[in-house]
Parts: structure tokens; sequence; C-alpha cells
């Protein structure tokens, strides 16, 4: 498995087969116009600009007709409402098992964390998905853990750094309670250098223990599992 970081949330991983790329929340605050360039398929958590720009994906929908994209029911309707064709356009529950151009794909979550009782909560689905093997989970805007693990273990746990909805103690809890052989942090906009270090010296398991790498990525950035 080849995982790549596009920035904050988003990720793509390389298809069997040389078959593109999947690519895993593709927003404002990515570097969406390269994690886009290969995609063969598209996965949306939620309909939060920071997740899904909605421009940059209708475009590449319109341009690539073979293309498809799944994702949370407003996330669906925000990018039909932006120009998607209806056909490109799958809409995702909890508990589906998708067939994505040879990955493994099982859809669980359902509530975006919470910012504040005064605002509403975003439908966020997650995805765990199983490559030759292998397998990453996506968890959102969340700290869901997956309703099933591979027998092994994760190859690769995505956790959320920063946002207006966390707290770090939440992100180190779920990190230790999700077997997982490495730990990559992703939405991290909002971080500075100094936050990115002051995060990694509580994730990496020499303070607080655990059983898995932690693996910081830039921008680009790949990681070979």
């Amino acid at each position: 498995m080849q995982l790549t970081f596009h920035g904050h949330a988003c990720v793509s991983l390389a298809l069997p087969g040389g078959g593109g790329t999947l690519v895993i929340d593709p927003g404002t605050f990515s570097d969406t116009a390269t994690a886009l360039t290969s995609a063969a398929a598209v996965l949306v958590t939620h309909d939060h600009f920071d997740h899904v720009d909605v421009p940059a994906v209708a475009e590449l929908l319109t341009s690539h007709p073979d293309v498809r994209v799944w994702a949370s029911g407003p996330a669906a309707a925000a990018l039909r409402e932006g120009g998607a064709q209806s056909n490109q356009v799958q809409e995702v529950a909890a508990g589906q098992v998708l067939d994505i151009a040879g990955a493994r794909v099982t859809v669980g979550g359902g509530d975006h964390a919470l910012i504040h009782p005064d605002v509403p909560r975003a439908v966020n689905v997650t995805y765990l998905i199983e490559v030759d093997g292998q397998s990453l989970y996506h968890p959102g805007d969340s700290y869901e853990a997956p309703a099933r693990l591979p027998e092994d273990g994760l190859d690769v746990l995505l956790v959320p750094v920063s946002g207006p909805w966390m707290r770090l103690a939440e992100a180190i809890d779920f990190a230790r309670s999700v077997p997982a052989g490495a730990v990559v942090p992703i939405h991290d906009a909002l971080l500075s250098e100094i936050g990115h270090t002051l995060t990694g010296r509580w994730l990496d398991t020499a303070r607080l223990g655990g059983e898995y790498t932690y693996s910081r990525l830039t921008v680009g950035e790949a990681l070979a599992v």
C-alpha cells in the first residue's frame, strides 16, 4: 500500500494494477489539484468545505466521466448542486461494503464530532479501506473506531490532530485504542510548526505508550506500508 498525504484531511491510495488512485476528502485546505490528478475514485466523509472542494471535484467529474464519487448524503447533494452528474455520485451510509477498483471499502460512522451543543452535527461517515491485504482507516471529523478491524489490526490509522471540535486527549485515546502499525496525523491545517512539534511529542509512543509508529507526513510525501 502506498499512501500520499495532500494536506489537511486529504490522502490518496494507489489502486491495484496501476489503476490510478483512490482519493479521500479533497477539501479546500488541501493540495486538491495534485490529489485529483490521477484519481480513479473519490471518497468524501462529509460536506464541510475543508473535506470536499465542490468546484474542483465537479470539474474532475465533468472532464473524466469514468470517475466516481462516494460520499455522505449531504456531501453527495452538494456535489450534484455544484454541477456533478448524478450517475457519477453515490450516496453512502454506515454498514455498506463497497468494491471500488479492487479496494474493499467498509462505510461506518454517522455523526460529526460535537463542536458545540448549539451547532447542528453534520453527517460524517468513516471509511475502512482494504487493498491487497493491507488496511487504512479514515474517520473524517470523528474519533469513532471501526466497527470491524482486520484480524491483525490496521496498517494505518489516520488521526485528526486539530480542529474546533477536538481535544488532544481524545486524539491520544483514539490512537491508543485502535490497533494500528502506523498512526498518521491529519486535519492539521490549523497547526503551526510549534503545534505540530507539541502534538507529535504527545502522540509519540515514547510519552504515553502504545505500539504504533507515529509518522507525520508533509504535503506530497508518501508512506509505503
